[in-house]
């Protein structure tokens, strides 16, 4: 691993950039917004006096550390290009801990395999070293689940990680095929030396384990998928059980702060969301916020106490809701301080009196500060787009429509800066997201962004089957996967002419994983309409892409499920949702690249498409080397915009 640690002089020389007013051109506006130079996720320390947070001055997702008591200079993490950075936390006041992924080709009992393993390294701020933790297990794929802070371990932390019962290694790469079970297994990790050593294994077929601050089990989750059970145990005891589910529909998250319950997810069913589970009997309730029931909020977790302190729902902006007090005042305090302004609070100190903050409005890169409860200051740490910040940017406008059964789909507009919907039509492009159970918002988008600056009008559908909505938009998705979800972005744009947002005449469609397929698909279908299609990272054959997962396996179920079960009974049915079967009927002018290093969506489904192809001269393929399925980097992001705003002015120009 080069890890690269050198002193800055400050703050504003990482964020440094021209400001620019002028109109570019495509390559200044790829350059523009694919630069990931600005900052994201402050993390402050635990008594407030360092402060992390994710920085790129070098083109590459890094971090940057600073001593807020002025007692030492700010310093770089930078990561090469072999590593991905993740996430990063604070074990304590001296140590900090980030997580990254790296692409490794790895034999394995199966054959050769493509992996992307994760690790953690411990940074220490005062002596400037870091360690890789548990340097002593790299045989597995995991190192980086940390599940405990271990307080009363001063320079420990605890992790979990998996053990193959029928190998002779522990966490050894998984054989994919393989029927055997695996074994969850604890290590208490020496944050100096990166040493580990083995505190428990639990039983075969435990799929989760809750932990409470001090690394001690509260509930283990027992799921056996060849039986289709699911069973929560307070150690011994049997405390809830479900039977028949082929897909998982319990999750363990935390502890419940003030009543020591468990917070569990429920999938499906009239329990569908937050809930209470009862570590006495098991009795499930809701998780009420004020007089209703949380429902598809995700969780807070707060990473000192391990347990749940606020709830977050989706919309047009992902909402918290903070349920201990200190939390929920610093919101509104700088609520009442910054009207207009959507507040996001990213970190907290653990007393809870400082708080790091995320300032929006939409469309345009956040603005980042600390707020302290006490002083009643709030200090400015940078904006994570200091390049854009006296610039002009898209004009991001919420809107809903009818799909052609009637469900209503909600989105995002971008129009050019400057521009009102009363200025079009404007030439169209639609940016469907990925996932595909995810979902966009009013926040400011990289890519919708660089291509409204270069005068189109970017639609981004929130289709069935997306998440941040009502539970029955997320599961209308599912068995609609090439099917209705597909339709609803066909709609959408046929929505967009009527309304005199688009011109008439045609579109151009891009996306990237889920959306990429969902291009490719749309191009198929609405070939009439459609003038280009560019796919990033997209799957081509989702066959294929469930044929990857363990037979039966929780992923291979979910993702049987998303697709639609027992629709694949003959040969015509699968093709009609295959991108690599509807080469033939894609007429128009289609882009597809994909980062060689992709492990999420594998780089199989580009080269079987490519193969499938073959000559046909409206068919263009790009590889991009050393890039994996995120595009993090400036490289990446700033290549996929030069490339994919050049196909679009060949095929479907805004000037």
């Amino acid at each position: 691993m080069h890890l690269k640690t050198k002193i800055l002089p400050a703050l504003a020389v990482i964020l440094a950039a021209a400001l620019q007013t002028a109109r570019a051109d495509t390559n200044e506006i790829a350059e523009l917004y694919g630069r990931a130079a600005g900052i994201a996720s402050p993390q402050i320390s635990p008594q407030g006096t360092h402060l992390a947070i994710e920085c790129a001055p070098q083109g590459l997702p890094s971090l940057c550390v600073f001593d807020l008591t002025g007692g030492a200079e700010p310093a770089l993490l930078g990561l090469d290009s072999t590593y991905r950075l993740k996430d990063f936390f604070w074990a304590d006041e001296e140590r900090l801990i980030f997580r990254f992924g790296s692409f490794e080709r790895l034999q394995t009992q199966s054959g050769m395999q493509e992996f992307e393993a994760k690790r953690a390294v411990s940074y220490d701020v005062n002596s400037g070293e870091s360690t890789m933790l548990m340097s002593d297990m790299r045989g597995m794929v995991n190192t980086s689940n940390i599940v405990s802070l271990l307080p009363q371990e001063k320079h420990k932390v605890l992790a979990l990680g998996w053990m193959y019962d029928g190998g002779e290694t522990s966490g050894t790469i998984m054989p994919t095929k393989s029927t055997g079970g695996w074994l969850p297994r604890t290590y208490i990790v020496d944050l100096k030396n990166g040493k580990s050593r083995k505190a428990e294994t639990f039983p075969k077929h435990t799929d989760e384990v809750v932990f409470d601050q001090y690394g001690r089990e509260v509930a283990r989750l027992r799921r056996d998928t060849n039986l289709g059970t699911s069973t929560v145990y307070k150690g011994r005891d049997e405390i809830y059980s479900e039977t028949d589910i082929d897909v998982r529909n319990l999750s363990l998250i935390a502890l419940e702060e003030s009543v020591g319950d468990l917070i569990v997810w429920i999938d499906r069913g009239e329990n569908h969301g937050l809930n209470y589970m009862s570590l006495r009997d098991g009795a499930i309730s809701p998780v009420m916020i004020g007089d209703r029931p949380a429902s598809g909020a995700a969780t807070i977790i707060d990473p000192y106490t391990r347990t749940l302190v606020g709830v977050e729902y989706g919309g047009e902006w992902d909402q918290q809701v903070f349920l201990v007090p200190e939390l929920d005042a610093a919101q509104s305090a700088i609520e009442a301080a910054m009207p207009g302004k959507h507040v996001t609070i990213t970190s907290w100190t653990a007393d809870r009196s400082k708080v790091t903050v995320a300032l929006e409005e939409a469309g345009r890169p956040a603005d980042y500060f600390v707020y302290d409860s006490a002083a009643g200051t709030m200090g400015g740490l940078g904006s994570a787009g200091s390049h854009l910040v006296n610039r002009p940017v898209g004009n991001v406008i919420s809107i809903s429509y009818e799909a052609r059964d009637g469900l209503t789909v909600p989105g995002f507009v971008t129009l050019p800066p400057g521009k009102m919907q009363a200025d079009g039509p404007f030439p169209l492009v639609v940016l469907p997201h990925g996932g595909p159970f995810l979902h966009d918002t009013a926040s400011f988008d990289w890519w919708s962004g660089a291509y409204a600056e270069a005068g189109y009008a970017v639609l981004r559908p929130n289709y069935r089957g997306s998440t941040g909505s009502s539970p029955a938009h997320h599961f209308a998705g599912y068995g609609e996967y090439g099917g209705k979800m597909v339709d609803d972005v066909i709609d959408g744009a046929a929505w967009a002419v009527a309304q005199g947002l688009a011109n008439p005449g045609g579109y151009c469609i891009v996306g990237g994983s889920y959306g990429g397929y969902s291009a490719l698909m749309v191009a198929a279908r609405d070939a009439a309409q459609v003038k280009c299609a560019i796919s990033v990272n997209g799957v081509t054959d989702p066959i294929l892409r469930l044929a990857g997962f363990t037979p039966k396996s929780d992923a291979y179920n979910e993702y049987e499920a998303m697709l639609g079960s027992g629709r694949f009974s003959d040969e015509a049915s699968r093709a009609a949702i295959m991108p690599v079967r509807q080469v033939n009927t894609i007429s128009a002018n289609t882009l597809v690249m994909h980062g060689r290093e992709d492990t999420r969506v594998p780089f199989r489904q580009f080269t079987q498409m490519r193969s499938e192809a073959g000559n046909r001269p409206n068919f263009t393929f790009v590889e991009m080397e050393g890039e994996d399925h995120f595009l993090q980097s400036t490289y990446a992001r700033t290549d996929v915009l030069k490339q994919t705003l050049a196909f679009l002015q060949a095929h479907h120009p805004a000037q």
